[in-house]
This record gives C-alpha cells, structure tokens and sequence, in this order.
C-alpha cells in the first residue's frame, strides 16, 4: 500500500501529520510506503518513504505513474486537499496522473480520501476557483476505487457523484501525539499563572471559524473571574489578538510542532471551539480537545456528525451555529461549574477512543478496502 501527499512532518501541515500517522498504523497490516515531494523527513517507523515526484511544475505530479510502474502498490491512497497539490487549488495534472496510474497499473487500485471538498463562491476570488475546484475534485473520485470523507454531510451530498466506487465515511484522527504532561508543569512552561482559568483556542482562524462567539464568551467569563486568560495555538495570532483586545489577555504561542501543542492543550482549562458550518468529523482543532480530555464548547450545524450530535451534551458542550448568546451562556455554565468541566472532559476522552483512535481508522480503512468491489 502507498499514500501519497505532497508533505510530510516536520513541515507543519495537518494532512501531512495525518499521512504519517496514517501509515504508521496501516504498517500494522500492511507494508507501507509514502510518496511525497518533499527531499527530507521525519522517518516512520516501519514504512518506506520516498520522495516520488514534485510540485516544482503542475505537471510533475506524473512522477506518481512512474514511482508505481517500478514497485506497483496494490492501493495507492491519494491524501487530497485543493491548496495541498497546487496554487489556487489548481492541478488538472493530478486526475491525469491517477487515471494514468490506472491505466498502466491494472493491479493497483486507488483510494482517494477528500479532506476538503471546494471553496464556496463567498467572493470573487473563490468563485473563479471554484470554476476549476469543482471539476477537479469530482475527476478525482471518478477515477478512484474508494473515495473517503471524513464528514458523513459529504458522503450523502457527492456520494452520488461516484457511482462506481465505493464511497466510506471515516472521522479523522488528531494529528496531535497526546503526551502525558502534568497541566501545572504545562502551565509553568507556558508562563501561565497556577491559579488562571485558561480558555483554550486552537488552529486556524479563518472564515470558517467565527471569532465572534468566542468574543461573547470570553467577554463573559473575564467579567466574572479576573483571572481568565486565551491561550492560543496556531498561525493567526494578530487577527485573535485583535477580535480579542478588549475582552481579555491573550497569549500567543503561535504556531508550533504537535509534540508542543500538546503541552499547551495540556494546560487549558476550556476550549473555545465555534465552526459556521457546524462542528463535524475533520475538525482537529475540535478533535484534539476531546483527545485531551478537555471540556470545549462548540456548534452544531449542516455539516455535524450523527455521533457528534448524540454526543452534545455529554462530551461536549454545543450550540446552534447562529446562537452567539448561547455559546457565551455554555462557556459560562462550564466555568462556573468545575465537576461537570472534569466529568465532561473523561466523557470527550472516551468519545475520542471510541471514534478516531487511527489505529481504529487504520482497521476501518483496511475494511473498506477488503469489501471495495473490482471493477
């Protein structure tokens, strides 16, 4: 079996990490190679890495044909995000190159694992790539044999757009490695004070993930406990800082290997955690909370999970994606009430073992593949 995507740890990207991670447990079943563009990496135990093609030109991406012709794989598990294969998420080279591999490779099948689908038309800009991410992605998983989502949302909406691959739903593992870090050594090395209440934000901040929600709640809490603080992680401190600056303090790690971002994670008390389209099964920023055992807050929406949904509650705390009061009132209930944060934060832990352990989505997948008929 081989995946393929163009980087690899320790490059910080999501999909890279989950492609490692991925392997690693798939070695466990299989021999495992990854395909990526990148000249160095950090080694997986047990799987054969190689730099198998480029991204220098569009067209590079034909080294994937080759790279299978010499040694062919019986899977090749192509990892798919727009922006991850080229600018603007435009490659027309990369169904090309699946549909040759194909072609030249009869024995080997592909599995294409959507993590993203396309922009929506919100601006001028997105509705011109749109024009080409829309049939780019629907030419990809016609020329697959399993496609994966990670959102059972996409698997009804564009299900029907592969009739002749098998189509599977798998929740996507935090790309996070969960370190056993005592939260007030964790606190100590982040320069948080013993006694903060520290209100967790991680990942992006981007349209998708609303700052008003989280203006609300943090505004609410500050006004009742002095001691709160924001701890974020990830690349868009400047626009937090500035949702935030009258709100509360904001301390800005920035962006960070996954080995720290769990020290961090470690060290919050409740992550803030609002989604537009709903909370669902790709979300890692959310994802990693539960991993953590943390209690969070989030939305429910178009885009969320059955099982998440079941969950709210429970594991964690949700409101509708257009109640900004409610998710300052939740954020505030949980604040206030330390025993349900603690039974809540077990609660996102065994929710997490039960559906994204990636040894589980290793089994789930190597399943998929077993019961995927030839075409």
């Amino acid at each position: 079996m081989a995946l393929a995507f163009p980087v690899l740890p320790p490059t910080l990207d999501g999909i890279g990490d989950h492609t490692a991670q991925l392997a690693l447990a798939l070695a466990e079943h299989a021999r495992v190679r990854v395909w990526t563009a990148q000249p160095e990496w950090t080694p997986i135990p047990g799987v054969e890495v190689a730099q198998a093609f480029g991204l220098a030109s569009r067209r590079d991406v034909g080294g994937l044909v080759s790279v299978a012709e010499a040694d062919p794989p019986d899977w090749v598990l192509v990892q798919f995000n727009q922006f991850s294969w080229g600018r603007w998420g435009l490659n027309p080279f990369l169904p090309l190159a699946v549909r040759a591999l194909r072609r030249r490779c009869p024995g080997v099948r592909v599995a294409w694992v959507a993590h993203e689908d396309f922009v929506p038309p919100t601006s001028w800009r997105f509705a011109v790539m749109r024009r080409w991410q829309r049939p780019q992605f629907r030419a990809l998983g016609r020329a697959a044999d399993l496609v994966v989502f990670a959102v059972e949302a996409w698997a009804e909406r564009y299900g029907p757009w592969f009739p002749a691959a098998r189509v599977a739903c798998l929740p996507v593992p935090s790309n996070v490695p969960r370190l056993a870090t005592d939260p007030a050594r964790a606190r100590r090395r982040a320069g948080l004070a013993p006694d903060a209440f520290v209100l967790g934000m991680f990942g992006t901040a981007g349209p998708s993930r609303p700052l008003g929600p989280v203006r609300e709640a943090v505004g609410a809490i500050v006004a009742r406990d002095s001691r709160a603080v924001v701890a974020y992680v990830g690349p868009d401190g400047a626009t937090v800082r500035a949702a935030l600056a009258d709100a509360a303090p904001v301390i800005d790690a920035g962006p960070l290997p996954a080995a720290e971002v769990s020290a961090w994670l470690s060290a919050m008390d409740l992550v803030l955690t609002p989604f537009a389209d709903g909370v669902s099964a790709r979300r890692g920023s959310f994802v990693a909370g539960l991993q953590h055992g943390l209690a969070s807050v989030t939305t429910l929406g178009p885009h969320t999970d059955g099982f998440l949904a079941r969950a709210a509650g429970a594991a964690f705390a949700a409101v509708p994606t257009a109640d900004g009061r409610g998710f300052a009132r939740a954020a505030l209930a949980l604040h206030d009430d330390g025993p349900r944060r603690r039974a809540m934060g077990a609660q996102a832990g065994a929710l997490y073992a039960r559906h994204f352990d990636v040894r589980k989505t290793a089994r789930q997948l190597v399943a998929e593949m077993a019961a995927c008929p030839c075409r």
